[in-house]
């Protein structure tokens, strides 16, 4: 979305941004019709972190403009599908929506995940599990939804996760049910991505249970920079994601962290803040 786009779209809305403010952009390697970019975020429902003494304040007054300075950060991206975890309210992923000339589908949770994407959104089911059973009362506790987009004539299957962070038995069940209900879509050799806080490393023993399932790891393939996802203060572990399989795998052009901007919190300003706790996980791929 360009500059202009944005700021009506932010007037339109009630929602203060400056022209000055808005900087440049960085652009597809190409025309938007040829390449596909998506972006993972975990983004603490849009709280700031960390909250310290020396930042308070200005945190306190920096909430209300959260959904500008979210928007306008994806933004500079030109991303064409992103995925939240730890989602804020609906009401909020309407006004960024509305911001990045998005659509949107939501998945309620006890941390909600929601797709934004440029496409149409011709589907979405939150936490879908085979042969239409009740939903596991112990699993997916964060959330786990399915959202199918129409892309340029083709269909891409989305699945955005967020898996539980400490009991792997109960990461161990989620993955299982997963796997059996994306089966279907990976046999037919469709276009399918997973992203999302999956809360595991990659030398977790269920990590290597989406690679036995045909998917790959877009880091892994075609990674650059540092890989580690979390905390936007001090960098130390990989748990955020982004898994593709189908035929846009093989158009897979880059991945990297988004370890810049308002994603990362500056040691040296002890009165700053990031978005999340979390860094953003960015894929692009070349349409063939």
């Amino acid at each position: 979305m360009d500059r202009r786009k944005f700021l009506q779209a932010a007037s339109a809305t009630g929602l203060s941004i400056s022209a000055a403010s808005f900087g440049s952009s960085v652009p597809h390697p190409a025309s938007e019709e040829r390449f596909f970019r998506t972006i993972s975020y975990n983004v603490l429902a849009l709280r700031g972190y960390p909250e310290r003494k020396e930042n308070k304040s200005r945190l306190k007054l920096a909430r209300p403009q959260m959904i500008q300075r979210l928007a306008l950060e994806l933004s500079l991206y030109e991303p064409d599908l992103i995925t939240f975890q730890e989602s804020p309210s609906e009401k909020t992923v309407a006004r960024i929506a509305e911001l990045m000339g998005m659509k949107y589908t939501c998945f309620p949770g006890g941390f909600p995940g929601t797709v934004l994407s440029k496409y149409e959104i011709t589907d979405s089911s939150n936490c879908p599990i085979v042969d239409n059973g009740s939903r596991p009362k112990n699993l997916f506790t964060r959330h786990w939804g399915r959202a199918v987009l129409g892309l340029q004539g083709q269909e891409l299957v989305v699945y955005s996760a967020h898996l539980h962070p400490s009991k792997q038995d109960v990461r161990e069940q989620e993955v299982n049910a997963m796997l059996e209900f994306m089966s279907a879509d990976l046999k037919d050799g469709r276009n399918v991505i997973l992203q999302g806080d999956l809360n595991m490393e990659p030398d977790n023993p269920l990590y290597q249970r989406w690679r036995t399932a045909g998917l790959q790891d877009a880091f892994v393939a075609k990674g650059t920079g540092n890989g580690l996802t979390i905390s936007a203060t001090d960098r130390r572990s990989r748990i955020d994601y982004i898994w593709s399989a189908g035929p846009l795998l093989a158009g897979l052009t880059d991945c990297r962290v988004l370890a810049e901007g308002n994603f990362i919190d500056h040691a040296s300003d002890k009165a700053g803040f990031a978005l999340s706790d979390h860094l953003p996980v960015m894929a692009t791929f070349e349409l063939k």
